[in-house]
């Protein structure tokens, strides 16, 4: 069995650490690295890719990145298997990471001997978190409360991300199918959960929890138009 891995990372001295952690792995054959998103949709596309290795903050890609990106890449390539591997030292991001079903987290803070094994794991649908991303995660789940634990639906979770994207209530309805009214209950419903008051505060949320990522902030703190309440 050889696993057909792509990865993906902005700099190039660490697509190069990683190209050479797995050039002797195992069952492992490395099919291409990639700069941005729009690279490595095109490498996907092109080939057969068994498990991308992939940044998960990389700007100027067509696809976007974080969780944007995650999600577009589960949609239209359902049978790939995902492995992130961050700098990002956020809980709330690892969990969010969890939540688009990525299953192998490594922290660049790590050893890249964890690369192949959070691979095969991934490959076999099994979980592996490196030691950094382990530590991070127990320490927060050892000192949450019940706010912190709280879970939004799907669709919740999408309202808020395009919210803090820039988009209106009334974009979001004309692009996802749904009632202005559906929306701005969906947004009220989320903010209510998250215990937030004001839209400066969700468009916080939604950059620190990993839904937007900070190379979309330019896009501008989330204002709603009037009556969007």
């Amino acid at each position: 069995m050889t696993i057909r891995v792509a990865i993906a990372d902005d700099h190039p001295v660490v697509l190069a650490g990683l190209e050479h952690s797995l050039a002797g792995a195992d069952g492992i054959q490395l099919v291409g690295g990639c700069s941005n998103s729009t690279e490595l949709v095109e490498l996907v596309g092109a080939q057969r890719v068994d498990v991308v290795v992939t940044d998960f903050s990389m700007e100027g890609g067509r696809y976007g990145d974080g969780i944007a990106m995650l999600r577009f890449l589960d949609r239209r390539f359902p049978h790939l298997k995902l492995v992130v591997f961050t700098g990002v030292e956020s809980p709330q991001v690892m969990r969010s990471i969890q939540d688009c079903g990525v299953l192998a987290i490594l922290a660049k803070s790590d050893d890249y001997d964890f690369l192949a094994p959070a691979i095969r794991h991934a490959y076999e649908r099994k979980p592996f978190l490196s030691p950094s991303v382990q530590k991070l995660l127990e320490e927060f789940e050892s000192q949450a409360d019940g706010a912190s634990q709280v879970r939004l639906t799907k669709r919740e979770t999408e309202v808020l991300r395009m919210l803090a994207e820039g988009m209106s209530i009334q974009d979001i309805g004309a692009r996802v199918g749904r009632s202005r009214k559906t929306v701005s209950s969906q947004k009220s419903s989320a903010m209510k959960k998250l215990g937030l008051s004001r839209d400066a505060d969700l468009f916080r949320y939604a950059v620190d929890s990993g839904l937007v990522q900070s190379s979309q902030s330019s896009r501008g703190a989330v204002e709603a138009a009037p009556g969007e309440e």
